[in-house]
């Protein structure tokens, strides 16, 4: 099975995956264009920045899916799911 560190890691993923997928269609929507948007560029790597934006949501302690997903996983590991 896996260690707990490596469930954490898991369970953190899973839960920047979740965010990134909510935070897109935020994002799809803002204007680009100068004087507060990057241009084309920022258009390009768009999707980028949201997921690294969920990563560092997730890692910060998120809205709660990594604990929830890692207390399903203790339980599975555990048997008792």
């Amino acid at each position: 099975g896996q260690t707990e560190a490596e469930m954490r890691q898991t369970a953190e993923a899973f839960e920047a995956s979740f965010l990134s997928q909510m935070l897109k269609p935020m994002f799809e929507s803002l204007s680009t264009e100068a004087p507060f948007g990057g241009g084309t560029g920022e258009e390009m790597w768009r999707s980028f920045l949201v997921e690294e934006m969920a990563k560092h949501t997730a890692r910060a302690g998120g809205v709660g899916i990594a604990d929830k997903a890692m207390a399903h996983m203790l339980k599975a590991q555990e048997g008792l799911v």
